[in-house]
């Protein structure tokens, strides 16, 4: 989601902190969720202060290119076509940038978040401008309350793998959702800008690209991330049932992603020059269209 500019709803690299003691040896996937539904509920006005202050929420629905980043648009244009009348459901909607776009493209949205005080944020701002999107409140693990075989498109964005425990099972789930011939598309941070320290210089590795075992965050509400590796993600797909169709791998479109959580233009263009800051060396976002056959 940030922006696209991204959500940054999540720090894209591994300098971020954690607790020093690991996680308990007996939690399970659905807890670890239930710790980050917490964490992006106790979040949850801070991010609404945030948006108000840039007001994307109400220019998406006329500029939806605001509300992504990594060709995802385009992508979703190459392999839908026309949105009007199309059903969508963004899963891991966020600040809903990603949602209020495709319904001012015509879609007929579907906004699903485990968090149920971004829902209602995200509510309030539709009926402000006139959005007519059905929202959900349900684990990206669990969609049991939307039927099979039901939409055209499932998208994600920026920030949402970092906080799934299960990407295998999240994938199954979109996969059943899709109709036949229906696309999933999304985008975020590509793993290999995972391992890095966040820092421009000097470039050093905080973790191993393959250490991939959730790690417990203890910025704010205690929360558990994930970093998932590229062959994780592709053989999730694979094996959910979906078959890739096309991949993107992209440069940030401006310094805004090494500045912070901000749909705003970047300040410091010597950070897009990989000799100044390595990182941009390297693709920062991942985009893959996937068809349910």
């Amino acid at each position: 989601m940030n922006a696209n500019r991204h959500s940054h709803r999540d720090t894209h690299t591994a300098g971020s902190s954690s607790c020093p003691d690991g996680l308990p040896t007996s939690i399970t996937a659905a807890e670890l969720h239930d710790a980050n539904r917490r964490r992006w509920e106790a979040a949850a006005d801070d991010w609404k202060r945030l948006r108000d202050q840039d007001g994307g929420w109400r220019r998406c629905p006329q500029e939806p290119h605001l509300a992504f980043e990594g060709q995802v648009l385009e992508t979703v244009f190459e392999v839908i076509g026309a949105l009007e009348g199309k059903k969508v459901c963004v899963v891991g909607s966020g600040d809903n940038y990603a949602a209020f776009a495709l319904a001012g493209s015509g879609a007929e949205v579907t906004s699903v978040d485990i968090s149920e005080q971004q829902l209602q944020d995200a509510a309030s701002r539709a009926s402000e401008i006139g959005l007519e999107i059905r929202f959900i409140c349900a684990d990206a693990a669990d969609l049991r309350s939307l039927a099979d075989s039901n939409f055209d498109l499932v998208c994600s964005t920026n920030g949402f793998f970092v906080w799934l425990a299960d990407l295998p099972m999240v994938f199954s789930e979109i996969a059943r959702i899709l109709k036949p011939g229906g696309y999933y598309v999304f985008y975020d941070v590509h793993p290999f800008q995972r391992p890095w320290k966040d820092q421009v210089k000097p470039i050093e590795m905080a973790k191993q690209y393959w250490d991939r075992d959730p790690y417990e965050s203890c910025a704010g509400e205690t929360a558990y991330k994930s970093h998932w590796t590229l062959a994780d993600i592709l053989n999730a797909l694979v094996e959910s049932g979906l078959s890739v169709r096309k991949v993107v791998e992209s440069a940030a479109v401006n310094s805004r992603f090494w500045q912070g959580p901000s749909y705003g233009p970047g300040t410091d263009d010597s950070l897009q020059d990989w000799r100044h800051n390595p990182r941009a060396g390297l693709p920062v976002w991942l985009t893959v269209a996937a068809v349910k056959t």
